[in-house]
């Protein structure tokens, strides 16, 4: 697309007048630019067999820089044999690899359940001695409480009819016998 600067035309004059030479623009307008030059014929554009020509011509040349890129480029890839091995050598060393660190996290996690197994172990034979002291001091003090009591009972009971009995005798004959009770 074209654009064209067209003249610039003068403002109608009454009849009668004198033509103005001089004209008055606003100072933001500035000077006025001399009337350009219309060209007589508008350039014309390519022809349609030309945009053919040049869009095949382009169209073969990348076909060419293809099969040419492909052709040279041969010699720096690898062969599927090749690739083959390389991928096979890939997982081999993956699973090496990933042998290695499920042996290290096992030897880790089996050394943490012993030391975890260890000190559960002291823990509970601890807190086990302390309960069984703490009940069994409980228990044999109730015991030996209960034991003592019932044995004093059962030991003051015959001791003190026996006392009792003697004194009885003792008491009960010096009220009936006098004689006996009293010196001799």
């Amino acid at each position: 697309m074209y654009t064209q600067e067209q003249p610039q035309l003068q403002p109608p004059q009454p009849p009668g007048a004198a033509p103005a030479t001089t004209t008055a623009y606003p100072v933001y307008y500035g000077q006025p630019m001399p009337p350009a030059a219309v060209p007589p014929i508008p350039p014309r554009g390519k022809s349609t067999g030309f945009w053919v020509g040049v869009t095949t011509a382009i169209a073969i040349g990348a076909v060419a820089a293809l099969l040419v890129g492909f052709f040279i480029g041969r010699g720096s890839r690898l062969s599927n044999d090749s690739v083959q091995s390389k991928i096979t050598q890939q997982a081999q060393s993956d699973q090496i690899s990933e042998q290695q660190a499920l042996d290290a996290q096992r030897t880790t996690l089996s050394r943490n359940q012993s030391r975890a197994v260890a000190a559960a172990r002291k823990s509970s034979y601890s807190q086990g001695r302390q309960a069984g002291f703490t009940a069994g001091r409980q228990e044999g003090f109730s015991q030996g409480q209960s034991q003592g009591y019932t044995q004093g009972q059962a030991s003051g009971t015959a001791q003190g009819q026996v006392e009792g009995f003697s004194q009885g005798l003792n008491q009960g004959a010096c009220f009936a016998n006098n004689v006996f009770c009293s010196g001799g």
